[in-house]
């Protein structure tokens, strides 16, 4: 692997988090509930390795429900990052939308928000990025942002997006069974991209 090398830099890779890290549960609300897929966090190694930077974007419209405050999902993130520390890696940002689906926010995903945010506070070239998700929200925020996306088939909510793929309504660069292969799928596309 081309550990730390040039190809990779400014590469970042938005990760969404349920169906896609973990079990989608509907509405993660406590830390107890957040089951990572199996072969999650050696995915999320790997792509560090690479020199990728890692952002996680989500949707965590259970605070503007009423479900769970900010508080609680601070605490979820926290398990997270501890699982992701036992592995010695870290994401470089977390960005995440607690509005309201009815709140006509500009932040929750397939809007720009998220990603602008990144943009602005960690120097993010999107041309150079890679949007990875299980839902078609993700692929549409990949589109609308002008990112590479990449489908996990890791939830019931794939299904979705690939009926939208084969209707021609979605378009995405890759489709993956699993958070694993997409990663190695975008190593060996760093590498091979002719980036503009």
């Amino acid at each position: 692997m081309l550990m730390g090398s040039c190809l990779y830099k400014n590469v970042t890779v938005f990760l969404d988090r349920d169906g896609t890290l973990n079990h989608d549960i509907g509405y993660l609300t406590s830390p107890e509930e957040l089951i990572l897929f199996d072969g999650v966090l050696e995915a999320i190694a790997r792509l560090k390795e690479s020199g990728s930077r890692l952002v996680l974007v989500t949707n965590q419209s259970a605070i503007g429900r009423g479900q769970m405050n900010l508080a609680d999902l601070e605490r979820i993130h926290r398990h997270l990052a501890d699982m992701l520390l036992t592995k010695g890696i870290r994401f470089d940002g977390i960005f995440f939308c607690p509005h309201h689906p009815d709140a006509g926010c500009y932040c929750r995903k397939p809007n720009p928000g998220l990603i602008e945010q990144a943009v602005s506070r960690l120097g993010v070239d999107v041309r150079r990025s890679y949007v990875v998700g299980d839902k078609c929200i993700d692929m549409e925020l990949a589109q609308n942002v002008g990112a590479i996306g990449v489908l996990v088939t890791t939830s019931l909510f794939s299904r979705e997006a690939l009926r939208a793929i084969e209707a021609g309504r979605l378009r995405v660069e890759k489709v993956a069974a699993t958070l694993l292969e997409a990663a190695d799928w975008i190593i060996h596309d760093v590498r091979h991209r002719v980036w503009a």
